[in-house]
C-alpha cells in the first residue's frame, strides 16, 4: 500500500508545468535529478498533511492498525512537533506538568513557549554505574499527590541510553490521579516489531495516552520524519489542528513520501530485520562485559548496544578515536558511555566491524564508577519568564549565581544539565563543565 507515492506519480505522469511552489520546477541534475520532482506541494491530488481526506489520510490510518492507536498523525517536523503538539493539546498553557528531568530540549522549549511549570521528578539508581536510571511509578504518584492540580505527566523512555522506565505501572499511577501520560518515545518507534520475548514496549501499548516517535531514529525514513501515536480518543480530535499551530504550512512531501517507505517496512520486513539485529546485539552485550564494559542493568532497549568505556579507564576522545579507526561511526559518546543504535539495515559487515572492536579493547585501568548526575537547582523565576528576558551569553565560568536564561545542554543527547528560570549554583556549574559546556545564556 502507497497511497501517496501513488497520487505523487500520478501528478508527475500528467506533465504539467509547475507555475506553483517550489522553485526548483521540479528540476535538478547530478545527486538532485530524482528526488527534486518528487518534492512537490499540495498540489491537486496530492491532499493536504493539515488536511488530509486523500492518500496522507490513508497513510495515517494504516499506521493507526500497525501501531494500534486510536489515531496516527504523519509528522514531517520531526518529534520536536510531535512534543509541541501532545503538550499542548493535555496541558494547554499555563499549567503545571510533571515531568522527568532528563527531558529533551525539545521539550522545556515548548514550556516556555506554552507557559508550563515543570514539577521535576528525577531518576532511581537503578541502571548500575555510568547510567541514568529510571523514573518509577512511585516517584509518579508521589509528585501528583503533591501537585494534585498538574494536567499531565511527561516522560522520556526510552532514554538516550537504552533505559526504559516502567510505563505500564506509572500509567496506571497516572489513571489513579485521573490525569494523561505523555512519552518521548523519539527512540523508539520500532519497539512494536521486537520479538515478542521482550514484551509490549511501545508507550501506546503500555497505556500512554500520547506519544512521539521519530520515525526516523530507528525506522528506514528521512530526517525528521516522525509520528504522534494517540492512545486516547478525547485527545484524536483536535489533534491536526493543534499540531498545524506548531508546524510548517509547507510540510515535506519526500519525508512523508520516506514515512511510507518505513509503514511498508513495518508491514513486512521489520520483525524479521529487529529479530536478527536483536540477537546480534545480545551476543555482543554478553562479549563486551567479558571484555570490561559497564552496561545498563535492568530493562533496556533491545535495539541499542551502549557500552560503558568508562569502566575500562579509557577516556572520550581515546574511544572515539578507536572505534572510528575501525570503520564505524556511533550515534553518540558521552564522557563514559558509547551508544550504537542498529536496525534491519545494518550490514552483516557492520556487525563484524563492531564485534572486531569490542574484542580488540584494552583496559586501561580500573577507574572509580561515575554515575551521572542530575543536579536539583533552584527555580528564581518561570521557564517562559527566563525565554522571553533580556539575556546575554557568558563563559560557564561566569555563570555561578546567575539565572539561566534558557536551558544549557550537550547535543546529543540534547538533555538540559540546566534549565532556563534556574539559577546556577556550584552543582550546575560543575554538571555543566562535566558535560563539555562552554557557554551558557543567562538573563541579565
Amino acid at each position: 500500500m502507497k497511497p501517496l507515492q501513488e497520487a505523487v506519480g500520478s501528478y508527475l505522469a500528467k506533465g504539467r508545468a509547475w507555475f506553483h511552489m517550489p522553485g526548483h520546477k521540479g528540476r535538478g541534475d547530478g545527486a538532485f535529478a530524482e528526488i527534486l520532482p518528487w518534492d512537490v506541494t499540495e498540489v491537486d491530488g496530492c491532499d493536504s498533511l493539515f488536511h488530509a481526506d486523500g492518500p496522507i489520510d490513508l497513510l495515517e490510518q494504516a499506521f493507526s492498525r500497525v501501531y494500534g492507536t486510536r489515531r496516527t498523525l504523519l509528522c514531517a517536523g520531526g518529534a520536536t512537533l510531535c512534543i509541541q503538539t501532545m503538550l499542548a493539546l493535555a496541558c494547554g498553557i499555563g499549567r503545571k506538568l510533571v515531568i522527568s528531568r532528563n527531558i529533551h530540549r525539545s521539550a522545556i522549549n515548548a514550556c516556555a513557549l506554552l507557559g508550563l511549570e515543570p514539577v521535576w521528578v528525577y531518576p532511581e539508581q537503578d541502571a548500575g554505574d555510568w547510567f541514568l536510571g529510571r523514573y518509577s511509578p512511585e516517584a509518579v504518584g508521589q509528585a501528583l499527590a503533591a501537585h494534585p492540580d498538574a494536567a499531565a505527566v511527561y516522560l522520556t523512555s526510552p532514554d538516550y541510553f537504552g533505559v526504559m522506565s516502567d510505563l505500564t505501572g506509572i500509567a496506571e499511577a497516572c489513571r489513579d490521579y485521573g490525569v494523561p501520560l505523555l512519552a518521548d518515545n523519539a527512540h523508539g518507534a520500532h519497539l512494536p516489531f521486537l520479538p515478542e520475548r521482550y514484551g509490549c514496549l511501545h508507550p501506546i501499548s503500555c497505556g500512554a495516552a500520547l506519544c512521539g516517535d521519530s520515525l526516523h531514529k530507528t525506522m528506514p525514513a528521512m530526517t525528521g520524519a516522525a509520528l504522534l501515536q494517540i492512545g486516547e480518543e478525547r485527545f484524536a480530535g483536535d489533534a491536526k489542528r493543534m499540531m498545524s499551530m506548531f508546524g510548517s504550512t509547507s510540510p515535506s512531501y519526500p519525508i512523508m513520501l520516506s514515512c511510507e517507505r518505513a509503514l511498508g517496512y513495518a508491514q513486512k520486513g521489520a520483525k524479521e530485520g529487529f529479530a536478527r539485529t536483536t540477537t546480534r546485539l545480545d551476543a555482543l552485550r554478553i562479549l563486551a562485559q567479558q571484555h570490561g564494559f559497564a552496561l545498563p542493568q535492568g530493562v533496556t532497549d533491545p535495539a541499542r548496544l551502549t557500552l560503558g568505556f568508562g569502566a575500562l579507564g579509557w577516556p572520550e576522545q581515546a574511544f572515539g578515536d578507536y572505534i572510528r579507526a575501525h570503520g564505524i561511526e556511533p550515534e553518540y559518546i558521552s564522557g563514559s558511555a558509547c551508544v550504537f543504535l542498529a536496525n534491519g539495515m545494518n550490514s552483516d559487515e557492520d556487525f563484524a566491524r563492531l564485534e572486531a572492536a569490542i574484542r580488540g579493547i584494552k583496559p586501561r585501568g580500573n577507574p572509580d564508577p561515575v554515575r551521572p548526575v542530575l543536579p536539583h537547582p533552584v527555580r528564581a523565576m518561570g521557564v517562559r519568564e527566563a525565554a522571553f528576558a533580556p539575556q546575554e551569553q557568558v563563559p560557564v565560568g561566569q555563570a555561578l549565581g546567575r539565572i539561566a536564561a534558557a536551558e544549557a545542554s550537550p547535543c546529543p543527547p540534547g538533555i538540559p544539565v540546566v534549565m532556563g528560570g534556574e539559577r546556577i549554583g556550584p552543582a550546575e556549574l560543575e554538571s555543566l563543565r562535566l558535560y563539555g559546556v562552554k557557554t551558557v545564556n543567562v538573563v541579565r
